[in-house]
């Protein structure tokens, strides 16, 4: 169990890297956040809604952009090791993702479940990929 949290804690990785990986959390944090903004924001109705909306949706690509590139200089400065870890980690979750969201289309086409949402998506990847993570760090160190 110890270390299991170890490996959720990041711990033995070198400063550098915590810092990029927790400037890459705050990011998707404030991702998630403006995301959620924007959704609660279109359902409602007031005054100057679609300006309030637009200053919403153009701050969540800003976002989104400084997340991508803060994510590429997290991988890029990695030891070999952890980068090793990361990028199965990021194999596993786009591959997760694509045999759910194919299998579920063909389903969705037969009409045998409903269709599946795109937040299921960004959550079956973020969650696998999050997996990945601990999993290649309890076996590689």
């Amino acid at each position: 169990m110890r270390a299991t949290i170890e490996a959720i804690c990041a711990k033995g990785l070198p400063k550098r890297d915590i810092h990029n990986a927790n400037r890459v959390n705050l990011l998707a944090l404030l991702w998630a956040s403006t995301m959620l903004l924007g959704t609660v924001i279109i359902g409602l109705e007031f005054p100057l809604r679609d300006v309030v909306f637009t200053a919403v949706l153009l701050l969540h690509i800003t976002i989104s952009i400084m997340m991508l590139l803060a994510f590429k200089r997290f991988i890029t400065e990695l030891d070999e090791l952890e980068k090793k870890v990361q990028l199965d980690a990021l194999a596993i979750a786009v591959g997760v993702a694509i045999i759910v969201f194919s299998s579920g289309s063909i389903l969705a086409n037969a009409a045998l479940v409903p269709e599946l949402k795109p937040w299921l998506l960004i959550i079956i990847i973020a969650v696998t990929y999050m997996v990945g993570i601990i999993k290649g760090r309890l076996a590689y160190r």
